[in-house]
């Protein structure tokens, strides 16, 4: 499994497997904490082999800079069927968020699992402007 795209923005959309993703970004700045981040959109592409068909789990954690989960994590099942012509096989997942409430500054982290393992971390930086 290769991770194609992860990545956080304002909007993404999955449109008959075409990932449409506008304005992302990895850091938010605020004057004041606690601040609520209205809305933004996780995206995420993977690319399966042939060897990787079958069922599999996702997990998705957002952590705080002590490690400790803001939101419950998200969690399901994707199906990779044989893909046609000795292709591999992709699926995106796009997982809104709204209202994300962060409580102090500092580096807060999206954690992708597949199937129990953890495969890869997107940061997300809070910073207190003056």
């Amino acid at each position: 499994m290769e991770i194609e795209i992860f990545t956080l923005a304002d909007f993404a959309q999955d449109n008959n497997s075409k990932l449409t993703i506008v304005g992302t970004f990895d850091s938010i700045n605020t004057k004041q904490f606690p601040v609520m981040h209205p809305a933004c959109t996780l995206a995420t592409r993977l690319r399966f082999s042939t060897k990787e068909t079958g069922p599999h789990e996702f997990k998705l954690r957002l952590i705080d800079v002590d490690g400790k989960e803001i939101i419950q994590p998200v969690e399901g099942n994707i199906n990779i069927g044989t893909p046609p012509n000795g292709q591999v096989a992709s699926i995106n997942i796009v997982i809104n968020f709204n209202q994300l409430k962060f409580e102090k500054q500092g580096r807060y982290s999206f954690e992708l699992y597949i199937d129990g393992e953890w495969k890869s971390g997107l940061p997300l930086f809070l910073n207190q402007m003056g």
